[in-house]
């Protein structure tokens, strides 16, 4: 069992907590929880409407044996489709891309910077 020793500088009476501030700071926690549950509910429909979509385009065309008017028209009618996946795919990676390319380029200037009297042939 621990001992807690308060000190008269640690101790603070009820009357010098500000309710105000206290409760203000409880209920944006609660508004920052909320949005953040409903930003994934969100994008969970989203990509089961996707993929629902996507299974029931594979049905269409296994059903109509591969025919080309199928996959044609499957593939008119489905083209807006792709472009969700496409979008919500290319900013991570063009986002890790750059990364990528910043951090070498760093590195590079790193280098330089502390190794200049390597580069010169040995001397």
């Amino acid at each position: 069992m621990q001992r807690v020793l308060l000190t008269v500088e640690s101790w603070r009476p009820m009357a010098s907590v500000d309710i105000h501030r206290f409760a203000t700071e409880a209920s944006r926690a609660a508004d920052e929880r909320q949005k953040a549950e409903e930003r994934s509910t969100a994008w969970g429909f989203l990509w089961v409407l996707f993929v629902f979509k996507m299974v029931t385009v594979g049905i269409i065309f296994w059903a109509a044996e591969g025919s080309g008017e199928a996959g044609a028209l499957l593939t008119a009618t489905t083209f807006p489709w792709l472009i969700i996946p496409v979008l919500a795919i290319a900013g991570p990676l063009a986002y890790w891309y750059r990364l990528r390319r910043v951090r070498a380029r760093r590195a590079h200037l790193l280098r330089a910077e502390w190794m200049v009297g390597e580069t010169d042939g040995g001397e």
